[in-house]
């Protein structure tokens, strides 16, 4: 290996997390008060998936439940009174170049629903300043979380959310270390069938994974081919998916060494997300 890239190498893998400790260490300390502050010890993790068009999750509306991304969407979410709304994918919040973009005024959008609701909001620390600046979500309180690396089989990474943690390839893996965290200990996963590889990549991108239909043309062949060729091709879900199952794998273990109280159940019908064992959503006593 060159000098430059041993170097670079080293910078990555040393340097670079402390200093990022050290930037965040004013937000993040902030979570400090969440440190098992949950006395009920029970929640529920509701994703996006189709499956959750067949749950009641009315019956939740008395739980600590949390919520990710576009769930804001759901008929029923001022009904369901949502705990905690997570949201941690970077694309949702603006570059330098992206303050028109679709998913910046998703996240604008989003605020008058979401503030609705006397949730506890988690966003990822690259929003801290537009959310700051454009002055959303003020009817909340708002913790951010902040991502560096990856999850590692020695299993040496930090899952504390008051540090920064290793970068997750779908939110739920972040509420399940926020859920942790907090102090819950049964926690239950719906609308997470994670099927990604059991359609054609065109067809993952017209809404077969999400209970809600996609913003643009599933109609228009240019706009299915940009997203599922272009963007993300089936070799690309594959990796992507194998990445995200090691992802839970790996904090499953994790936990299981330092948090052996917690127990994650998955109630999503059909699910492929095997990694945790399976209930039935229904059988669930309210």
């Amino acid at each position: 290996m060159k000098p430059t890239a041993l170097l670079n190498r080293s910078v990555d893998k040393f340097i670079k997390p402390v200093l990022l400790e050290r930037k965040y260490r004013p937000t993040l300390k902030k979570n400090l008060v969440l440190r098992d502050s949950q006395k009920a010890k029970r929640c529920f993790i509701l994703a996006t998936g189709p499956s959750i068009q067949q749950q009641d999750l009315i019956r939740l509306k008395d739980e600590h439940t949390f919520v990710l991304n576009t769930f804001w969407q759901h008929p029923d979410y001022i009904r369901i009174n949502p705990k905690y709304y997570v949201v941690v994918d970077t694309y949702n919040f603006p570059t330098a170049d992206s303050r028109g973009s679709a998913w910046v005024q998703d996240l604008i959008d989003r605020n008058k629903v979401v503030s609705a609701c006397n949730s506890k909001l988690f966003f990822n620390i690259a929003g801290e300043k537009f959310i700051t600046e454009q002055k959303l979500f003020l009817q909340n309180e708002i913790y951010y979380l902040a991502f560096n690396r990856f999850f590692t089989d020695d299993l040496k990474f930090n899952i504390e959310i008051d540090r920064v943690l290793p970068n997750v390839k779908n939110v739920v893996v972040a509420c399940i270390m926020t859920a942790a965290y907090m102090g819950f200990e049964e926690i239950y996963l719906l609308g997470c069938e994670h099927d990604f590889l059991a359609h054609p990549s065109q067809l993952h991108y017209q809404g077969f994974q999400h209970f809600y239909k996609t913003n643009y043309s599933a109609k228009n062949e240019e706009d299915v081919q940009q997203y599922a060729l272009d963007i993300m091709p089936y070799e690309r879900h594959i990796d992507h998916t194998k990445i995200l199952f090691k992802n839970y794998r790996l904090l499953k273990e994790k936990l299981s060494r330092e948090k052996p109280n917690v127990k994650i159940f998955n109630a999503t019908p059909g699910s492929f997300l095997d990694v945790f064992p399976f209930v039935q959503y229904e059988d669930i006593v309210l």
